[in-house]
């Protein structure tokens, strides 16, 4: 079946949603479906101070640039709306601080993030909304008979299926959804990774999805290692083309998802184009190779971001993979201490 959300797929779509579902909320709509008045005002309940709220008062778009201001009494709900993409900047504090300046009191003000997919970090606001958080008050009102309501509700629905893939499918099935859901996976059950981020990374050969974790970076260990000078740090880093497409075997053959060992050149020490660090990632990778055979290089080019080499990986010896990499790297750390 069509779902118009496949298509209505911006931010503007899901803030008319919003909007139109809370407007069922508003007194004067309040009796046209009792189901949607009664989801309208269980979203509202979940932002702090509202727990008893009974209609919401006004709903405005893009006042002031905000996606969606809610008025519940006294109470202005500032919406965030995200769908792929994350906030940027300052922007719940720029549009708290125009509220303000309108004359707003800044007790009234309640600040909202509503995002339908996973994001590395958390937002500063009063009350989020995860995709599950989502699901969880959409599904109490399945019932009910609105062709826009069931759609997005699927298209929800569709999106956690797929983010899931991870957990049932081979890695070359994940996609952009599942491998966004392998990485979230990864910073919640984890903590032994010490990841620092993870996302997008677009470049000149099309992007990946990238997680970078595991950053050997205090001075102590990098001094007795004598690259303390030249290198910033040494880190792993999960690289997944999730525009591939092809076998199990392609994928191995392509390299479309690797575990690369990065290294990262200090910024005060830019000397012929960090020519020195460049030789250090090169002597890096010699080591790694005798240690672990199928470690694997791109082409050497000097810069900031370099990359020393890679072993390719998959949904069953990832954890594995990471452990080697890590060993590998501890035991070189102890030896070039030595040297």
């Amino acid at each position: 079946m069509v779902n118009l959300f496949h298509y209505a797929t911006s931010e503007l779509s899901q803030d008319a949603f919003i909007c139109w579902l809370l407007a069922h909320g508003m007194k004067e709509h309040q009796a046209e479906e009792p189901l949607l008045c009664a989801c309208a005002l269980d979203f509202i309940h979940r932002v702090p101070g509202l727990e008893h709220a009974t209609e919401i008062k006004e709903i405005r778009q893009q006042y002031r640039n905000i996606d969606v201001l809610v008025t519940v009494g006294n109470i202005h709900v500032i919406i965030e709306d995200k769908t792929y993409t994350n906030v940027h900047g300052n922007q719940i504090d720029v549009y708290t601080n125009a509220l303000i300046q309108s004359g707003v009191p800044k007790e009234d003000i309640r600040t909202v993030f509503y995002k339908i997919v996973e994001q590395f970090h958390e937002e500063d606001v009063d009350c989020a909304f995860t995709r599950a958080d989502i699901l969880s008050i959409l599904h109490k009102y399945k019932d009910c008979k609105s062709d826009i309501f069931q759609s997005y509700l699927a298209h929800l629905e569709e999106i956690e299926i797929s983010t899931m893939a991870f957990k049932t499918r081979p890695i070359e099935e994940w996609k952009y959804d599942g491998t966004r859901g392998f990485f979230a996976n990864l910073q919640q059950e984890h903590k032994d990774y010490k990841i620092n981020g993870w996302g997008y990374v677009s470049n000149a050969s099309g992007g990946f999805m990238g997680m970078w974790f595991h950053r050997l970076d205090d001075e102590p260990t990098l001094k007795a290692m004598g690259i303390y000078e030249h290198i910033e740090d040494i880190y792993l880093q999960f690289e997944n083309d999730i525009a591939f497409s092809g076998t199990g075997e392609d994928a191995e053959n392509a390299a479309a998802y690797i575990l690369a060992v990065k290294v990262r050149a200090n910024a005060d020490d830019p000397k012929d184009n960090h020519r020195r660090a460049s030789e250090i990632r090169r002597e890096l990778y010699a080591s790694l190779k005798k240690k672990l055979p199928d470690f694997k290089k791109k082409t050497f080019r000097p810069g900031v971001y370099m990359t020393v080499g890679y072993l390719t990986y998959n949904e069953k010896n990832y954890d594995a993979r990471v452990t080697e990499v890590k060993a590998a790297l501890d035991e070189i750390a102890a030896e070039w201490s030595q040297r």
